[in-house]
């Protein structure tokens, strides 16, 4: 930004020497790209920090200056004469979308003569590098660069209706510009328009209909709030950049607007000798509220590590424009307007550690109270998880969470099924990531796919991570949810030395050791699953994992089918849950006990029942028929054939009983299983083997 040292020197009391200047302004923040001509006639050009939109602004560099030399701030009189009738009564203003312009300000001016603007005006806009046009477009550059606020005049009385309306530009509406050239617009695009058509580039350049010209006599004046984005996006498209939209991209605070077009509004009353109407035309849909920041005096001295005393601090912050009270230890600080930077203690404390001097901070160590830092329990949960599937033999495995509908589809899933309808991106990289995984088996057996291709014989891979799926109810929204998915095959022990010919390879069962593995490590309860049928298991060898009475996910042998979709030959077991309840249930601390003290008994007991009966229920029975003395129970051999009928199977299980504070007596042990042969026929359609 350019600004000539003359001009500059009218709000604050500056150094006479412009070389002095310049080697303290890197101080303060602002750096300076060059330094036109000496003495008072030299212009510096600041080059300003994207954060600081105030300093695009004569009023903002001098409050800085005055905070540097500890002088105050000569702000320009605000006073304006205003005339009936009110300025309501000659035009309104409407704004469709708060959110792209939150602030709307107009005031009329009738009676105006447009000519030269005076020899003063004419120099200054000349040095700052602005081209004068005329007194009334002179006016509103001048409060540009001034107060930073851009402001546009409108011809009122080419304005169909008189009235504005802010809103985004209609398909296929054009716009000559001041420029002369045509624009074509879009829906992305904010204009300022009237009863009819667009007038205005919002916060970039007005129209040639609607320019100051020799013959305006009344002036509608315009100081508003756009939307940072809005303003750049437009900007960008049409290729066209001003003095104007690099303000207004920078964000402005609304609060700002009034007050600017109050002094622009003077300003052209003045020079151009017309009258202000009453009042003026304030849309301003949701007023913003300036911050109560709190600093507190002990924490600026913990962050600096020195002292920085309580009047040089408030003397700093009030130069800035800071409205303080103090309370004891702590100032109450509200950032004055257009400092939309200043929102939190931190942003206080360098404000003043900046005027005080950065050169004064000491080299000392910082002293603070140290605190052990620990995991959440849910990922000290987690990694208990992970590290039990470790240690039963798995691999880790990281899949993305992307995916897309083709990699489901391999699956073969039966309609209907949440699977079948995954959450998609809006805005996708890739076609193969289009959509959020609603499971993680896709992307584990992809995995997988590509070990086999490289001659892997054994995989055995886990993978916990997120799920995502629609909210049910319909409202548009997004659920996540930790799953839990495996995938295993080739040999369980790879170079095994024994050539017996045994089938070694992984099965269903090698699935379930693990999954109870982990059951049992997390203490979450014992492994319950329940025959089932799902579309990409096979259709007898698979299951419902239930945990808590409530199916969580399925297990078993990979449907051939699908396994030929994934280039996967042979036999693949897979599991996938969610974790979510598991893991708010399991019990991760470690708990010790010593050696039994006491003997155990050992009782077999065996049943004949029919295959469809699950194992998991008998031996759910056998617990709650023996009560507390049970220790374990192990299913030991199965049997199906003659002398059996057709259909029924000889189940045989171990049964380990202790006590924990005496010898058991064998007739004691012996009361519990006559207790278990009476009442577990009674309990499932099974019949004891004796």
């Amino acid at each position: 930004m350019k600004t000539p040292l003359s001009w500059l020197r009218g709000y604050v009391d500056i150094p006479e020497t412009p070389d002095v200047l310049a080697e303290l302004l890197p101080m303060l923040g602002l750096g300076v790209e060059s330094v036109d001509g000496a003495g008072d006639d030299a212009v510096f050009d600041f080059e300003i920090a994207s954060n600081r939109p105030d300093l695009l602004s004569l009023i903002g560099l001098a409050r800085e200056m005055a905070a540097w030399r500890r002088r105050d701030v000569r702000l320009p009189e605000d006073r304006l004469d205003e005339h009936d009738p009110a300025a309501s009564t000659l035009t309104s203003v409407q704004i469709t979308d708060a959110a792209l312009c939150a602030r709307y300000v107009a005031h009329v001016i009738s009676g105006v003569t447009v000519g030269p603007s005076p020899a003063w005006l004419t120099a200054r806009l000349e040095a700052a590098g602005v081209r004068p046009i005329n007194n009334i477009v002179d006016a509103t550059n001048y409060v540009m660069l001034e107060w930073g606020q851009p402001q546009h005049a409108f011809d009122l009385d080419t304005l169909t209706e008189h009235r504005i309306v802010v809103r985004p530009a209609r398909a296929g509406e054009q716009l000559v510009t001041l420029d002369g050239v045509t624009r074509d617009l879009d829906a992305q695009t904010l204009v300022i328009a009237d009863a009819r058509r667009a007038v205005a580039l919002a916060g970039i350049m007005g129209g040639a209909a609607t320019e100051i010209g020799p013959g305006t006599r009344r002036v509608l004046l315009e100081a508003a709030s756009f939307a940072p984005a809005s303003v750049r996006r437009t900007s960008r498209r049409l290729g066209l950049r001003t003095e104007a939209s690099a303000r207004f991209e920078r964000g402005l605070d609304p609060e700002s607007a009034a007050r600017a077009a109050r002094r622009c509004a003077q300003l052209i009353a003045e020079l151009a000798g017309g009258r202000v109407h009453r009042g003026g035309v304030d849309a301003y849909p949701r007023p913003v509220s300036r911050p109560t920041i709190t600093l507190r005096l002990p924490r600026l001295r913990r962050v600096l590590g020195m002292t920085v005393p309580v009047g040089d601090a408030e003397a700093i912050l009030t130069r800035l424009g800071v409205e303080l009270h103090r309370e004891g230890d702590l100032l109450r600080a509200t950032p004055p307007i257009g400092r939309r930077d200043l929102e939190r203690e931190e942003d206080l404390i360098e404000e003043v550690v900046r005027h005080y001097g950065y050169e004064r901070i000491p080299e000392t160590l910082p002293v603070e109270a140290l605190h052990q830092g620990r995991r959440a329990s849910r990922l000290d949960t987690e990694a208990s998880a992970r590290d039990a599937l470790i240690r039963a033999g798995l691999t880790e495995a990281f899949t993305i969470s992307l995916v897309s509908p083709r990699l489901l589809e391999r699956l073969g899933l039966d309609e209907g099924d949440p699977w079948r309808d995954p959450v998609p991106l809006r805005n996708p990289l890739t076609s193969d990531h289009t959509h959020l995984r609603p499971c993680l088996l896709p992307g584990l057996l992809e995995a997988v796919r590509v070990n086999v291709s490289h001659r892997r014989e054994a995989v055995h891979f886990f993978d916990i991570g997120r799920v995502f799926a629609r909210r049910r109810g319909g409202s548009g929204g997004v659920d996540e949810r930790h799953a839990l998915a495996l995938a295993l095959r080739g040999r369980w022990i790879t170079g095994d030395w024994r050539h017996d010919g045994g089938d070694r390879d992984v099965t269903f069962f090698h699935l379930r050791g693990v999954l109870e593995t982990l059951f049992a490590e997390l203490r979450t309860g014992p492994l319950v699953i329940r025959p089932a049928r799902r579309a990409w298991l096979h259709p007898s060898r698979s299951g419902d994992v239930v945990f808590r009475d409530e199916v969580i996910g399925a297990a078993g042998e990979l449907h051939p089918d699908v396994a030929a979709r994934f280039d996967l030959p042979g036999r693949t077991v897979v599991a996938e849950m969610t974790l979510t309840g598991v893991l708010e249930h399991a019990v991760t601390q470690p708990r010790f006990s010593g050696f039994p003290r006491f003997p155990a008994v050992r009782r077999d007991v065996a049943v004949v029942a029919a295959e469809a009966l699950p194992h998991a229920d008998v031996e759910s029975a056998i617990r709650e028929i023996a009560g507390t003395l049970l220790e374990s129970v192990e299913l030991f051999d199965v049997y199906a054939g003659p002398p059996l009928a057709q259909g029924q199977r000889n189940l045989a299980y171990t049964l380990i009983f202790r006590a924990h504070d005496r010898t058991l007596a064998g007739e004691e042990v012996d009361g519990v299983i006559r207790k278990i042969h009476e009442a577990l026929p009674e309990r499932l359609p099974v019949t004891i083997r004796l």
